[in-house]
């Protein structure tokens, strides 16, 4: 890495450090996620301060340094200003980047991670003023956590049993957290142990079609029940959990 480079950013999150400085929690494309000094970052006079705010896209010079690489320099490109005037849209911002700083460490640069962040972050902040219904939110929320965990490398197996890879019948079909997938009805029964140590989750059948469907292309228009969406976010909760242990 050079030891001064130019670089987008989206700003994760940041706190107070010292007397006047601040610590940036920022993604990048090529550098993966960075912890960076903002000198002077408190003061009023600042000029870093408003081009690092939380929920943002920004252009930064990078410098390194001897303790903490450090901010030279910084021009908000984004300011995803919707979402910051939206209760709504801010917390549904909120939790996805709450989720993405636990499960993505420092200096696993992605590509496509700085791209599906941008893009979501991009579209909630497209919708219409007043128009993100708390629904709405809980889906998209779902979404990021659902295509965060494939890029991460947690892409659940749902085509067929990862216990004896056989078919999936409809029916008592169940998510085995341990082995990263759906197993049958059959391999279900037989793993008493998994079960005893709440390894298991049982999802029906149009829970399997919608996380299906999520692995594609998605479309607009989706149409699902209260129901159906709690069930894919307990799914989602205990993943989340899960991969953090």
């Amino acid at each position: 890495m050079d030891s001064t480079f130019p670089t987008r950013a989206i700003i994760l999150n940041r706190h107070d450090w010292r007397e006047a400085d601040r610590l940036v929690s920022v993604y990048t494309p090529a550098y993966g996620r960075l912890t960076l000094l903002a000198r002077g970052a408190r003061k009023s006079a600042s000029k870093l301060a408003a081009h690092l705010e939380p929920i943002s896209l920004s252009r930064l010079l990078v410098v390194k340094g001897k303790g903490f690489d450090y901010v030279g320099s910084a021009l908000m490109d984004e300011a995803f200003l919707n979402i910051k005037q939206d209760f709504n849209k801010l917390y549904f911002a909120g939790q996805a980047l709450q989720q993405f700083s636990a499960l993505v460490h420092e200096g696993e640069a992605d590509p496509a991670l700085f791209e599906w962040l941008e893009k979501w972050l991009l579209n909630l902040d497209s919708v219409g003023e007043n128009n993100l219904s708390k629904e709405d939110g809980r889906f998209r929320l779902a979404l990021f956590s659902w295509r965060l965990f494939a890029l991460l490398g947690y892409k659940p197996e749902l085509q067929k049993c990862v216990a004896c890879a056989g078919t999936l019948a409809p029916g008592k079909n169940t998510f085995d957290f341990a082995r990263g997938g759906l197993i049958c009805s059959l391999c279900a029964e037989q793993s008493v142990e998994a079960a005893a140590k709440g390894f298991l989750l049982p999802l029906s059948d149009n829970c399997i079609k919608l996380l299906r469907l999520m692995d594609g292309e998605i479309t607009k228009n989706i149409k699902f029940s209260p129901r159906l969406l709690h069930e894919w976010e307990h799914l989602n909760i205990r993943l989340y959990s899960w991969f953090q242990s």
